[in-house]
């Protein structure tokens, strides 16, 4: 569904974006990771025709974003960081001018402009110029203008910024359902902390893909160590001497927490925790710390 083909965006004379091969298939939902600087806005600005190729192509539902800008933008959504700069422009224009580009007309374009206010929580507020929306109902705004003509690929450029967890939440279940409803989804996000709504990850690094897979610790663990921690409380000392047997190596942070360092193909956060419970200690929490898709950046 989405083809990048060695697919390449130059800034003032420096390409940001460098020979990106990567294909994420009809269904798939793939999350874009990595520092700043490392491409991945660009590269779903790039899928989206928001900004040129210098070389290569990437396809969008078989079209061409070279030379078919036009159909790409018919076939998928596309979620910018930030609203657009359009001084006095009403939430329900932003998505009437949408809708209507996408040919959208009459009763189908209210339906859409009405469905669209209720994402973002802006359900009779249709006037609320967008320049005075806070974070969240602006990126909710952005969502649904995305989502207005119902399309088949949706790009979304860090479209957890500025939202609350309930926020954040309503994102993970849209992704979960475009996958569950067999749309595409290609999406940058800055913090690393990547919902399991998504099936796919792939790492930049200076404009180049480094890393690609399935949304698992496991598809990336070859030759690493993730830091996994247990939040037992006053009990962190007990943990570790249940633990350190089978992880070789942990940490007591402080009386309530315990980081044990594991390779995957030698043990599993589940034998971590059945350690410690097998020796009396009580888990209220385990999990990786920082996520470990944020620690594949640490490299």
């Amino acid at each position: 569904m989405i083809r990048c083909e060695r697919a390449s965006v130059e800034q003032a004379g420096q390409l940001v974006l460098q020979t990106v091969s990567l294909h994420v298939r009809t269904g798939e939902a793939w999350a874009v990771i990595g520092r700043s600087g490392a491409g991945k806005s660009m590269l779903i600005a790039a899928a989206a025709t928001a900004v040129p190729l210098h070389a290569g192509d990437i396809l969008v539902d078989g079209r061409s974003v070279r030379r078919e800008a036009g159909a790409v933008r018919r076939a998928a959504g596309y979620v910018p960081d930030r609203p657009p700069d359009w001084p006095g422009l009403r939430a329900s224009e932003l998505l009437e001018v949408c809708g209507a580009a996408a040919g959208l007309r009459g009763r189908d374009l209210a339906q859409a402009i009405e469905r669209g206010l209720a994402l973002a929580g802006l359900a009779g507020r249709g006037g609320d110029d967008i320049d005075t929306l806070d974070a969240g109902r602006g990126k909710r705004l952005l969502v649904a203008r995305a989502l207005v003509h119902d399309p088949q690929v949706l790009l979304l450029d860090d479209p957890f910024a500025g939202l609350d967890p309930a926020g954040r939440r309503d994102i993970e279940r849209l992704v979960d359902d475009a996958h569950l409803m067999g749309r595409t989804v290609l999406a940058a996000i800055d913090d690393a902390r990547v919902p399991d709504c998504f099936t796919h990850l792939a790492v930049l690094a200076e404009g180049r893909l480094v890393a690609g897979g399935s949304n698992d610790p496991a598809t990336f663990a070859d030759g690493r160590r993730w830091r996994y921690c247990l939040r037992c409380p006053g009990r962190a000392a007990d943990a570790e001497r249940a633990v350190v047997p089978i992880v070789g190596s942990a940490v007591v942070a402080d009386a309530d927490m315990l980081v044990a360092t594991i390779d995957l193909a030698a043990v599993s956060p589940a034998d971590v925790v059945a350690a410690a419970a097998r020796a009396g200690v009580p888990i209220e929490s385990a999990g990786y710390e920082p996520p470990w898709q944020a620690q594949l950046l640490e490299e």
